[in-house]
């Protein structure tokens, strides 16, 4: 059984000794092979101009980093803010790295070609939203959302998930589950 599904939607976890914040609804994606697949999933190219939400310590932002042009990270915690920008300082990732503190949902989005994160279920639907309105276009998003959410995305017509936000999501976009995620492949607040 899986405990997320990742929509089209070599690190080890650095978290060590940091208290996750359960408002937030803080999970740190460890497994450098979920990670990888997603960055390979979001087939990146050197041009793009990538938004990540809720970056953490930065395990799939250096992933990322070496793929694209610039990455702008949306963080709401400051500690993790901290903890990010360590870890690119000094490096040449450190002038590629765009760092937005605050609640992305409370955010004006900045252009952006392609969006990359692992999404807090609280914020799942609203974000959705948000990305789906955001003008100019972007090309794709590969989010990894809790695996009823995702299976709600891409619910068809007579399935028990089906429901508005399958209907409003796919009149809009193209939605696909691409990976399915083992719960210990997180570390959870």
């Amino acid at each position: 059984p899986c405990d997320s599904l990742i929509c089209s939607i070599s690190l080890e976890n650095d978290a060590k000794g940091i208290l996750f914040n359960k408002n937030f609804g803080q999970h740190i994606l460890k497994n450098p092979l979920i990670i990888q697949g997603m960055v390979d999933k979001s087939a990146l190219r050197p041009t793009d101009v990538c938004l990540e939400v809720g970056p953490g310590t930065g395990n799939m932002t250096v992933k990322l980093l070496e793929k694209v042009k610039k990455v702008i990270a949306c963080e709401i915690d400051p500690r993790l803010v901290a903890e990010l920008q360590k870890r690119v300082q000094g490096t040449h990732f450190q002038s590629k790295l765009q760092i937005m503190i605050g609640d992305i949902l409370k955010t004006d989005l900045p252009f952006f070609d392609i969006c990359v994160a692992n999404i807090p279920y609280q914020i799942s639907s609203p974000l959705v939203f948000k990305l789906l309105l955001h003008r100019p276009f972007f090309r794709c998003a590969v989010l990894m959302f809790q695996r009823e959410f995702a299976q709600r995305l891409v619910a068809k017509p007579g399935d028990k998930m089906y429901c508005r936000l399958s209907i409003n999501t796919q009149l809009l976009a193209r939605v696909d589950l691409l990976m399915k995620v083992r719960i210990n492949s997180v570390a959870h607040s």
